[in-house]
């Protein structure tokens, strides 16, 4: 007997008038309970290929969603400086694992940018001492040459020492890496965002040397700082820089205007 075939005598007795008892055949109320009642269980349903004999797939993971880049605080300002000046900015994607250079990100970026961007746009000063204003770049290329030779350094150091000691195959994973997205207005912030990806590998290794034993917490705590300092001081030079060139270009206009006064009629 199939599904079907045991479907048709309930139907029927269902569709029988209530009060012709005659109707019913001797032994039917009995037979009528013990027919089987229409559920899943009774039904046969086809399975999917794959899954006839596990209730769940245990092999295959849902993918994970993809993650919106973060972008440092205050980055529409970056992006307001580019509309008015340039017309267009370049946006990059890039990953920071280490927590330092996370925090650095977030917190000077978009400041530090906006120094490098004002200088930049000094040249268009009409009078300004020039030879100022490529001294102050100039420094600035410098202090970038000489961090990531600091960070070269360092980096040289661990290689060294995870390529004698670490065992084959390891390899650094991080709890809460993230994603980001940088908002370039000048070349020399893509420099500057050169700088701070560089660290964060750097701080990578050092974070794997110490796991393994390579470093000592005391080394490691000076490291950290050696790297802190080193994009501080960047960041520094370039607040004292645009400083600098910003009083010359506020007495260039100083000047043009009391040459306003002075000649009206020109």
């Amino acid at each position: 007997m199939n599904a079907n075939d045991a479907l048709e005598p309930a139907l029927a007795d269902r569709l029988m008038p209530a009060s012709d008892p005659s109707a019913l055949p001797c032994g039917a109320r009995w037979r009528r309970r013990d027919l089987p009642r229409e559920t899943h269980e009774h039904i046969d349903l086809p399975l999917e290929q794959g899954h006839a004999d596990t209730d769940t797939d245990t092999d295959t993971a849902p993918e994970p969603m993809p993650q919106v880049p973060e972008r440092a605080l205050r980055d529409a300002e970056l992006w307001l400086l580019a509309r008015r000046r340039h017309g267009a900015a370049l946006r990059l994607d890039f990953e920071l694992r280490t927590t330092l250079v996370r925090q650095v990100f977030r917190r000077d970026f978009v400041y530090v940018s906006r120094q490098l961007h004002a200088l930049e746009a000094s040249r268009r000063v009409q009078g300004l001492d020039r030879t100022r204003l490529d001294d102050a770049l100039a420094a600035l290329l410098r202090r970038i040459d000489d961090v990531q030779a600091l960070l070269q350094r360092i980096a040289a150091d661990l290689d060294a020492a995870l390529a004698a000691h670490a065992p084959a195959g390891a390899r650094i994973a991080f709890a809460r890496p993230a994603r980001f997205q940088a908002t370039i207005v000048s070349p020399i912030a893509h420099r500057y965002l050169g700088l701070l990806t560089r660290a964060d590998e750097t701080l990578a290794r050092l974070e794997m040397a110490w796991l393994l034993g390579l470093a000592e917490p005391a080394s490691r705590t000076a490291r950290v700082s050696d790297c802190r300092r080193a994009l501080h001081g960047f960041k520094d030079l370039a607040c004292h820089e645009r400083q600098a060139v910003g009083a010359l270009v506020r007495q260039v206009n100083a000047q043009r205007r009391q040459g306003r006064a002075t000649h009206p009629d020109e």
